[in-house]
């Protein structure tokens, strides 16, 4: 019982942190084909930042044991 609870929780938190990774996926696809080139100087450099921390694989650990995602989840040997 203790081991499949663990496995649930395990499930339950990459499941959770790949949510996060495939939204701030989605925003940066959203900003990069936007016309974001068409809008004021001001507002275009706030989008290139936006842009440029959107080229960054975004990394969640999970209890600073491996990364969370349903990949990391895979990766998981329960025993």
């Amino acid at each position: 019982i203790i081991l499949n609870i663990h496995y649930i929780y395990t499930f339950l938190s990459t499941n959770i942190a790949q949510q996060i990774i495939d939204h701030n996926n989605r925003i940066f696809v959203t900003v990069y084909n936007g016309y974001w080139y068409v809008v004021p100087l001001h507002v275009q450099k706030l989008i290139l930042f936006l842009l440029q921390r959107g080229t960054k694989t975004l990394k969640i650990m999970i209890g600073g044991l491996f990364i969370g995602s349903l990949e990391g989840f895979a990766t998981v040997k329960i025993k």
